[in-house]
């Protein structure tokens, strides 16, 4: 298994029982079993590894999208699975405020991902201002849905959460997804 991972893992075991703020470096450095210098090599800091939890996983669902072997429907349906399967963890990681919280992450990942695939599929060299503020109405309000869903006991199944975040996608970046 490869050093991140486990990294990773040790603070999707944490998170699981505890509040982020009351986890330590030193506390991912012994459940991981890895020393400092490794920790650092990897991740700047807690933040960054809270959120690489998500990334780490997700990533290998955009990759499909990028390359048209996996629709976007079937993609937020297997995000939102993720998000309950591991509830616990990112209802702890939700609660997380600042720029480096697991919203601002979530945000700037997705806005990114959504800027990409328009980009690509329009040949366009950056976004019009029309394109931009669907884009960031969208991204928050996303950022917001999946929020409110783990705050409130995820009551939505999978399935229509996932719908209904896709109805609610901007057509113009929709039709490319």
């Amino acid at each position: 298994m490869n050093t991140k991972k486990i990294i990773g893992d040790s603070m999707f075991l944490l998170l699981k029982t505890k509040s982020f703020e009351k986890i330590t470096i030193e506390m991912i450095l012994n459940e991981s079993n890895v020393s400092r210098s490794t920790f650092y090599r990897y991740f700047n800091d807690k933040y960054e590894l809270m959120n690489w939890c998500y990334q780490a996983y997700v990533d290998t669902l955009l990759f499909k999208v990028y390359h048209g072997t996996e629709n976007w429907r079937t993609t937020l349906f297997l995000i939102f699975q993720f998000l309950s399967d591991n509830h616990e963890y990112f209802e702890q990681a939700s609660k997380v405020q600042g720029k480096n919280s697991f919203a601002d992450f979530l945000y700037n990942y997705s806005y990114e991902f959504y800027k990409n695939i328009y980009l690509s599929k329009t040949n366009e060299k950056s976004l019009t201002d029309h394109a931009r503020v669907a884009l960031e109405f969208n991204c928050i309000g996303g950022v917001h849905i999946v929020k409110g869903w783990l705050k409130n006991g995820r009551k939505e199944s999978v399935a229509d959460i996932s719908e209904w975040t896709f109805q609610l996608i901007p057509e113009m970046f929709r039709k490319f997804l």
